[in-house]
This record gives C-alpha cells, sequence and structure tokens, in this order.
C-alpha cells in the first residue's frame, strides 16, 4: 500500500506517488483508451494526485484525465492543473501570467477535466518582474472563488525564490533528482520550512537510458525526447532515483509518468518500500 504524507502544512495529505498526464498521453502515439485505461489502473493501485496542464495537447491530457475519472468518486482523487505556458506551435512556446489569462485557462481546465475546481491550482512557470504580483493576485482569487483547493507554482531556478518567499502559495513543484546542485537543494528546504507541499517530478529523468530500441508507438516519444534534452547520467536505476528523491530529496509526492502497465506497477511498489 501507497503510504500517505502531508503536503506541507496545507493541511492536506496525499499518497507519495503521483501521475503525470502529460508527454506521450496528449499526444497519438498514445491512445486515449489506454491513458483512461492506465489513470484507472493508477487508482486502483492507490494513487491519488494527477498532474496535468492545458499546455499538454492543447487540452487533450486534460480531456483525457477527465473521461478517465468521470466514473471515480472525486474525493479519491487530488487533481492538479497549471497554466501560463501557451503552445505556439512548431515547437514554440510563451508564457502568458495575466490574471484574465490565467483565471480563464483554469475555468476551461475545469470544463476539461468534469468538475467544479480542482485541488490545485498552479502557474506553469514563475512569472518575474512586474508580472509576479499580479500572476500571485491571480491565484488568490482562485482560492477565493473555490475554483482550486490549492495554489502554487511548477518552476526549476532562482525564479522560484519571491514566489516561496511570497506567502501566498500552498504548494511548489520542483525537479528533484540527484544530479541538482546546492541551490536547488536548498530551495527545497526553504520550501519545507515555509510550511509549502513539495510535488518533486523528473525524479527519474537522468536514470532512464538515452536510447533503446522502440517497442510501441510511446517509446518514439520517449525517443525524442532522449535526443532532444541533455541528461546527465546518475547511475541509479529508476527505482533508486525514485526512492532517493521520496527520502532524501524532499518530495512529499513524486510525480511520474508512464504509458506502460507494468512499469507504473513497479512504480507503485518502489513508492511502498520507500514511503513507510
Amino acid at each position: 500500500m501507497i503510504r500517505k504524507r502531508a503536503l506541507g502544512a496545507t493541511g492536506v495529505a496525499a499518497p507519495v506517488l503521483g501521475f503525470g498526464v502529460s508527454g506521450p498521453h496528449a499526444t497519438p502515439l498514445v491512445p486515449a483508451r489506454d491513458t483512461v485505461r492506465l489513470i484507472r489502473l493508477a487508482v486502483e493501485l492507490g494513487i491519488a494526485v494527477f498532474d496535468t496542464a492545458p499546455f499538454y495537447g492543447d487540452g487533450e491530457a486534460e480531456r483525457r484525465l477527465g473521461a478517465a475519472l468521470d466514473q471515480i468518486p472525486r474525493d479519491k482523487v487530488f487533481v492538479v492543473t497549471k497554466a501560463g505556458t501557451v503552445d505556439l506551435g512548431f515547437r514554440r512556446r510563451a508564457k502568458n501570467f495575466d490574471p484574465d489569462f490565467l483565471l480563464a485557462s483554469l475555468e476551461d481546465s475545469c470544463d476539461r477535466l468534469g468538475v467544479d475546481a480542482v485541488d490545485a491550482f498552479l502557474l506553469h512557470g514563475a512569472p518575474r518582474g512586474a508580472a509576479l504580483d499580479a500572476a500571485l493576485a491571480a491565484l488568490q482569487t482562485a482560492k477565493a472563488g473555490k475554483s482550486a483547493r490549492l495554489v502554487g507554482v511548477c518552476g526549476r531556478g532562482a525564479e522560484m525564490d519571491p514566489l516561496i518567499e511570497s506567502g501566498v502559495l500552498d504548494l511548489v513543484m520542483l525537479p528533484i533528482r540527484p544530479e541538482r546542485d546546492a541551490d536547488q537543494a536548498e530551495r527545497v528546504v526553504r520550501a519545507r520550512a515555509k510550511g509549502l507541499g513539495v510535488l518533486g517530478v523528473e525524479t527519474m529523468a537522468a536514470s532512464q537510458p538515452r536510447w533503446r530500441l522502440p517497442r510501441s508507438r510511446a517509446d518514439l516519444w520517449y525517443a525524442a525526447r532522449g535526443w532532444l534534452q541533455e541528461r546527465a547520467a546518475a547511475g541509479r536505476s529508476p527505482a533508486e532515483a525514485l526512492t532517493w528523491a521520496l527520502g532524501e530529496g524532499g518530495a512529499d509526492v513524486a510525480v511520474t509518468t508512464t504509458s506502460r502497465a507494468v512499469h507504473l506497477r513497479e512504480n507503485v511498489a518502489t513508492a511502498a518500500r520507500a514511503g513507510a
């Protein structure tokens, strides 16, 4: 059984393993019915946190998650979505942290997910300068209007620091892997000291092989990502990397994704041991 942990000082406890509905799950490389089937299996195995965003497949990932959760009691899952990153096509993206855009995006996400409100609404990236205060105000509006239970931000670098110190956030989503530098490690410590829940992503990125012979259409997506991203080799197995993230790494919940039931079951078994 996957143990639960408190998400910082939010008063919410969640199983330590989450599922990211992103990547190939937002593309034709994985049929929608396969994504739905895998999400429902994840729920059966004890996973409750599901992370997605409209950026993934122009809302396709959210639609699939909504379809999968349609017959599952709402209180059995913790749904996370984001806003602020816009896909312009042809591998181009932009940031938009205008408050009206963020709140409209959240409304559209709720429609695609088939929910009245999400459990957590995150900025998809960290705004800087003049955009920072306005984006934080939008998060407060979403929370006050009860369209989001908790609010936070997903990011990776020093741009996260003012948000962590803002007093507005409930959660942060950060890359948590052994290759992080001292500043990244300290950022997790500061977030936890502020009572913020920590969702860890990319926990197994460096433990995955750079190339493998594709055995399915989903493998083509993973292979393409491997060629396009520069990743350090940690010398750890996926299980070791996940265990580290949930231990020394400081994640309350590690959000991972896969397109294969066998890997999902392996991750659940690892998380059950790591969260004990």
